[in-house]
């Protein structure tokens, strides 16, 4: 390894795919201003390292939201501050110090980020005596749990100033909480500068009709065929996108159904950045990630669910500037979608404008520096 190297480690769980996603959008970032001297390695800490039943959590995660409600909100709030956090820490720690300790053998590094909640005042404990700086990249939009501000941090990176407001209550010093935007894919970046009917033309969809895009997260959760039946009952005029995710069920189901309108039905995709970009409006919850990747493309959201706790703000943050609207049941999402496409409707417009207002398509780059210069010792 050249001895101006940095090995960066990069911690995640898959409990959703925002925490993956900001990873990989600020690794893809280091390696593209430092080349090969950014050693950058990801890894799943609660899969790889966690004991059972937290090694299992990505797997669960799914059926935990489905669940949702009150009992998810009840559980973020009762563990939620500082006092509880530590108690929580001292708790779990017996349980975790071998599997991090582990970790840290096995993925030396140079630096760590630190892209999951659960992880960092564990994390810290672990580090103890160790020069390795930690760096948490937050990936809630409008909130921040203490889980996510553990005091001995080298710096919190927070994709807002609200998230930042939230951080600096926990007594970090304000010069270690920095706004970064959330980061995103380069793809998405690149993708908001084509034109959207030659995206549309690259993906066989019809140029002459608008583009409703219905998003199910990765792991194909939420109501999509109740939406998506009640968006054709509207009486919308143009053409439905349906993203299943992985569940093979729900895209089965979709593609047996005698559609009136023109469909298009996928399962997980890779190139959500192309869909995003050919689509004029996005019907999807109120995930972090897809809200970002959603404002980088100027693409106006329909929300309709989001996770009590950290996606609730979310939709307050979207709602308030303009870039979307709440329609948390499918009939006021099927009246949002009609409202929304129809000819000459100058709101849609209006929306897409103020989307882009509050994009931030140099987060992932932004943090990507600050990061390096921490590995380095430098000021930034």
């Amino acid at each position: 390894m050249n001895r101006n190297s940095k090995r960066l480690l990069f911690l995640f769980s898959d409990t959703g795919g925002g925490h993956r996603s900001a990873a990989s959008a600020v690794a893809q970032a280091l390696r593209d201003l430092h080349g090969e001297r950014a050693q950058v390695e990801l890894v799943d800490a609660l899969a790889d390292y966690a004991l059972w039943p937290f090694n299992r959590l990505g797997k669960i995660y799914p059926y935990l939201v489905r669940l949702g409600g009150w009992g998810w909100a009840a559980g973020y709030r009762l563990s939620d501050g500082p006092r509880r956090i530590g108690l929580l820490t001292s708790g779990c720690w017996p349980l975790a110090r071998a599997g991090l300790r582990r970790l840290l053998r096995d993925h030396p590094a140079d630096l760590i980020v630190c892209c999951h909640p659960i992880l960092n005042h564990l994390l810290l404990r672990a580090l103890a005596g160790t020069r390795t700086p930690l760096i948490t990249l937050i990936t809630d939009l409008n909130t921040a749990h203490a889980f996510w501000v553990a005091p001995g941090v080298a710096c919190c990176l927070a994709p807002t100033a609200r998230v930042q407001r939230c951080a600096l209550t926990y007594k970090l010093p304000a010069e270690r909480v920095i706004v970064t935007g959330l980061p995103v894919s380069p793809a998405f970046v690149a993708a908001a500068q084509q034109d959207r009917l030659a995206a549309r033309r690259g993906l066989g969809l019809r140029p002459d009709l608008p583009v409703a895009l219905l998003v199910n997260g990765a792991e194909g959760m939420g109501a999509l065929y109740r939406i998506s039946r009640a968006i054709v009952g509207s009486g919308v005029q143009a053409q439905l996108v349906m993203i299943a995710g992985r569940n093979g069920r729900l895209q089965n189901r979709l593609r047996s159904e005698a559609w009136p309108l023109p469909v298009r039905v996928e399962g997980f995709v890779r190139n959500m950045h192309e869909w995003m970009r050919a689509a004029d409006l996005l019907v999807a919850k109120a995930g972090p990630s897809t809200i970002s990747e959603a404002l980088v493309m100027g693409l106006p959201i329909v929300l309709n669910g989001a996770l009590p706790g950290q996606e609730r703000p979310s939709v307050d943050y979207v709602v308030r500037a303009g870039a979307g609207v709440w329609a948390p049941t499918p009939r006021r999402t099927a009246a949002a979608v009609r409202e929304l496409l129809s000819p000459g409707n100058p709101k849609l417009t209006q929306m897409a404008a103020c989307a882009q207002s509050l994009a931030q398509p140099g987060a992932a780059r932004h943090a990507a520096q600050i990061i390096w210069a921490a590995a380095n010792n430098i000021d930034h």
